[in-house]
């Protein structure tokens, strides 16, 4: 058996936990969007719960985008759909943290939502530096 080499297995692994993660937390924002809330940490969800649900769809949608990608072995002939998931989903995850700092900074969002902010663009900030390094570059 061919095993991959150390990098695709962790960019794998990256992919399948960010999108699982993404999948699981929408998903729970359209069923059960107060519970998801407090399980983050916030003292104030959305109001009315469509609402939220909404976000969760948003989310899930980030997730299945990883998600995806994530069922193709990173190989040269998938490396595309690879890219263009990240690109995807890191312009997705800056535009979301951008915006709750904004919110954030201004009093118009609780404390609470930095840490959806701050994973946010933590994940953004690997994927364009793994873009711009070349980690999804495969040759064949």
């Amino acid at each position: 058996m061919n095993t991959p080499p150390l990098r695709i297995r962790w960019l794998t692994a990256y992919q399948w936990a960010a999108g699982g993660c993404d999948a699981a937390t929408g998903l729970l924002l359209v069923v059960v969007p107060g519970w998801t809330f407090r399980l983050m940490g916030l003292r104030h969800p959305p109001e009315p719960a469509a609402f939220a649900g909404f976000i969760g769809v948003f989310v899930l949608g980030t997730g299945l985008a990883y998600l995806a990608a994530a069922r193709l072995p990173l190989t040269a002939r998938s490396a595309p759909i690879w890219r263009f998931s990240w690109v995807w989903t890191a312009s997705v995850r800056l535009l979301v943290a951008i915006y709750l700092l904004a919110q954030i900074g201004t009093g118009r969002l609780e404390p609470g939502w930095l840490s959806v902010a701050l994973t946010d663009g933590v994940f953004a900030a690997f994927q364009w530096a793994g873009l711009r390094r070349g980690w999804l570059e495969i040759t064949a």
